[in-house]
Order: structure tokens, then sequence, then C-alpha cells
């Protein structure tokens, strides 16, 4: 997912909540970051675990 998409996804999702339940590799300039983007709301993280990490940091 490029990082214009990202922006979109965030704007319109804004502050909800989401329980991240699809992701996809983050790009930056045609290379992967090693971050994982949610599809749903445009929050992203590094790796593909990153939503199950943050949940057992709460």
């Amino acid at each position: 997912m490029n990082r214009k998409d990202v922006e979109k996804l965030r704007e319109i999702w804004g502050e909800n909540s989401c329980d991240h339940p699809s992701l996809e590799k983050d790009y930056y300039l045609g290379s992967a970051t090693g971050d994982y983007v949610c599809k749903q709301c445009g929050r992203s993280g590094y790796g593909s675990d990153w939503p199950q990490k943050e949940t057992k940091d709460k």
C-alpha cells in the first residue's frame, strides 16, 4: 500500500477503534518498509504481527 492511500484511509477512519482485520505491506518509493498497514483504518506497525504485540502491551 502506498503512502497516499494510507493517508486517505487514516483521514476517513479518524480516531475510531479498529481490530485491524487485514494487513498489507507498506511501501515507500517502491520499496517495502518492513511495516504493515491495516487496510481498514490505515494504522501501521513494524512486522505482520504488530496488532497482536500491541494487544499484549495493554
